[in-house]
């Protein structure tokens, strides 16, 4: 029972957080490739978005790699400290996915 639970508080800590994430990088892509894809025809935005939907599940699958922490971090003697400074994974990962999102979009991640 005591699993459950701390699955259940990790799930809804992450998932909230979630929106946040998936926010940030929605508006970093608007603001780095909003004009082209306004400008560009169908043909243009349709491969766009098929390389947006690819980056969109692998920076989802990547989030997915706080629940395994938080969980061992709960089940051990620094849940209470833990549990206040988890946003600190959340803020290094955020910070870590941007850095990722500006380095593809901005080219310098294509050789």
């Amino acid at each position: 029972m005591e699993f459950r639970s701390l699955f259940a508080d990790t799930v809804s800590y992450w998932e909230r957080k979630r929106i946040v994430y998936n926010g940030v990088l929605t508006l970093l892509v608007f603001a780095c490739w909003g004009p082209d894809l306004l400008s560009g025809g169908t043909r243009q935005w349709l491969g766009t978005a098929v390389v947006l939907l690819i980056f969109a599940a692998i920076a989802n699958a990547l989030y997915c790699i706080a629940y395994p922490v938080d969980l061992a971090f709960q089940m051990s003697p620094l849940k209470a400290v833990w549990q206040r400074y988890r946003w600190l994974l959340f803020t290094a990962g955020l910070i870590l996915a941007v850095t990722l999102a500006l380095w593809i979009m901005l080219g310098t991640g294509m050789a």
